[in-house]
């Protein structure tokens, strides 16, 4: 189990949201960065984790999220 935390700037503040398992952590970032407005995208994110691989596939794929919620190629 890890324990993982995920930071997303919004227009409203930021919000800290704290899971156990990868999937979780993934499915509450992705529940709240497809309802901010396409104006607040992209939104600037941080992940951490004692596992450096969760926090990288983490960051990829939440910001391969934006990208396609933008419609634009991600980096």
């Amino acid at each position: 189990m890890a324990n993982i935390a995920i930071m997303i700037g919004t227009p409203g503040g930021t919000r800290l949201m704290a899971a156990s398992s990868e999937r979780s952590a993934a499915l509450m970032a992705e529940a709240l960065l497809v309802t901010l407005g396409r104006d607040a995208l992209p939104a600037p994110l941080w992940v951490q984790c004692a596992d450096t691989g969760i926090v990288s596939r983490l960051t990829a794929y939440l910001g391969d999220l934006q990208a396609d919620i933008l419609g634009v190629e991600a980096e």
